[in-house]
């Protein structure tokens, strides 16, 4: 069912929360509204214009978001579980504690968007546009990331359990405390960000970019590393247990004495420097 704007008005003015399950809203005019706690499930908002609206609580999944526009939107604590997001713009919103489990992102714009402890496990985010994102504790298991532009976002305490990042761009991000053990972390570019502490074991890093990454404590056992470049990247205190550094670039990496090297991997022969 297709709504007039003097329809919507009306629903959107009545008490209570909107009940509007699989309704056609598609191209709506809901600026600045106020949809909070709001029965959005299954329902059309393809290319609906949503910029200020609010929307904290609301259950959305299902819905189709298509080409929305939800610039600095409240999505907080909202349910969009299998939601299809694609190409919408959500500049500035705040999803943080939102559940987007296997929500369909790609292509979508993010930046400097909140998703602190969102759950996203399952999300397609491929070439999305999510420069300055904050996804402090969030849940990307299993999350396709694939292409996505991430630079200077904050990935602190994330989990990204086997997710892939191949081919992204996530120079200069803090990803302090991250787990990425078995991720897909191919021609990923990591360079100039802060991997303290990380838990990278099992991760597929070849021709991944690490150069002048900080590394310091992270777990890299049995990583695969081949063929990527780690120019002064700082392996202070990490373990690289059965990681394979074949090919590696390793001209001027640092570390120190508690540095776990694989075995047979002589650092003092392979280029690398000493950290005062």
């Amino acid at each position: 069912m297709k709504f007039t704007q003097y329809e919507l008005y009306d629903l959107i003015n009545r008490p209570g929360p909107l009940w509007l399950a699989y309704a056609d809203l598609s191209d709506a005019n809901l600026r600045g509204v106020n949809l909070q706690g709001a029965i959005l499930r299954g329902t059309n908002l393809g290319e609906a214009l949503l910029n200020n609206a609010i929307l904290s609580g609301a259950n959305l999944n299902d819905a189709s978001l298509r080409m929305a526009i939800l610039l600095e939107a409240d999505l907080s604590q909202s349910t969009l579980i299998n939601a299809d997001l694609t190409g919408a713009d959500l500049s500035g919103a705040n999803l943080s504690n939102a559940n987007l489990g296997g929500a369909k992102l790609r292509e979508v714009k993010l930046s400097e968007a909140n998703l602190r402890e969102a759950n996203l496990r399952g999300a397609n985010f491929t070439n999305a546009n999510m420069h300055g994102v904050n996804l402090t504790s969030a849940n990307l298991g299993g999350a396709d990331l694939s292409n996505a532009r991430m630079s200077e976002s904050n990935f602190q305490n994330a989990s990204l359990i086997r997710a892939n990042l191949s081919g992204a761009e996530v120079s200069k991000s803090i990803i302090t405390g991250a787990d990425l053990s078995n991720g897909s972390l191919i021609g990923t570019n990591f360079s100039k960000c802060n991997l303290a502490g990380a838990d990278l074991s099992e991760a597929r890093l070849g021709k991944a970019d690490l150069s002048d990454a900080d590394l310091h404590g992270a777990n890299l056992t049995k990583a695969d590393l081949r063929h990527a470049y780690l120019y002064m990247a700082d392996f202070s205190g990490a373990n690289l247990t059965g990681a394979n550094l074949l090919n590696a670039d390793v001209v001027k990496v640092k570390y120190d004495g508690s540095t776990i090297w694989p075995e047979g991997f002589d650092p003092q022969t392979a280029g690398t420097a000493v950290e005062a």
